[in-house]
């Protein structure tokens, strides 16, 4: 299952990058790849990989709930979440950002 197909679990549209869908809804996902290396090398070749994502969480409102949902579906999925960052809110634009780093081991 893809990093953008695990957040789509938890209720909202995801996009890699920017979001770019014609009316941005009141909550979304962006994500990007912030590293991919070899996690485990056996008779060399890479036998798992380690991706880590920056996922933001966009959200007009109080977006707790939403937040205690992608914590479920990421640990459902086998996703490490290595931190939640400050959040921030956008005046121009009404939306609370909240940055999360997760990690994912996938087998080659």
């Amino acid at each position: 299952m893809s990093i953008q197909e695990i957040l789509e679990s938890a209720g909202l549209p995801a996009q890699r990058g920017v979001y770019t869908g014609r009316d941005k809804p009141d909550a979304y996902y962006t994500f990007l790849r912030l590293l991919g290396t070899p996690a485990v090398n056996a008779d060399d070749e890479e036998k798992e990989r380690r991706e880590m994502y920056g996922v933001t969480l966009f959200h007009k409102g109080d977006f707790e709930a939403q937040l205690d949902k992608t914590k479920e579906v990421l640990k459902a999925a086998g996703v490490y979440i290595n931190s939640i960052d400050a959040e921030s809110y956008e005046t121009e634009t009404g939306y609370w950002l909240v940055p999360i780093t997760v990690e994912i081991l996938k087998e080659e």
